[in-house]
């Protein structure tokens, strides 16, 4: 597998997409939580009333802006060319880019224009959700 990841890993990741349940990822570095993450806030953003419901939390700035950075990017492209570069990353690229479109579609249907509004994602750190 390209992966390395399992089949049961795999079902465990698509769970996590459930907009109905609550879940903390907790792995080694390296193994795809940011991603996750990603694809389960774009997840979110097809279904919530406003960008705002939807909170993320990491432990480090640099956690949060790869993460914001990451669906910002996602939301630019729309699952456009960048979800089928030809590399061995297509099939995460593509189910990225498949719920980036139902973001999109959510934005648009509640005029939260994303693009011209990234600030109302709620992406922080543990420190700054405090304060």
């Amino acid at each position: 597998m390209k992966t390395g990841k399992s089949t049961s890993d795999h079902d465990t990741r698509e769970r996590v997409l459930n907009p109905e349940q609550s879940f903390i990822v907790q792995a080694p570095a390296g193994s795809g939580k940011t991603e996750l993450l990603v694809r389960r806030y774009l997840r979110l953003l097809a279904v919530v009333d406003a960008p705002e419901e939807i909170v993320a939390i990491t432990f480090t700035r640099k956690a949060a802006a790869e993460m914001r950075n990451r669906i910002i990017e996602a939301l630019k492209t729309g699952g456009g060319e960048d979800a089928h570069n030809g590399s061995g990353e297509d099939a995460v690229a593509e189910a990225r880019g498949r719920l980036a479109v139902q973001a999109l579609a959510r934005d648009r249907e509640l005029n939260w224009q994303l693009a011209q509004n990234p600030a109302r994602m709620r992406i922080l750190t543990i420190d700054s959700f405090c304060a």
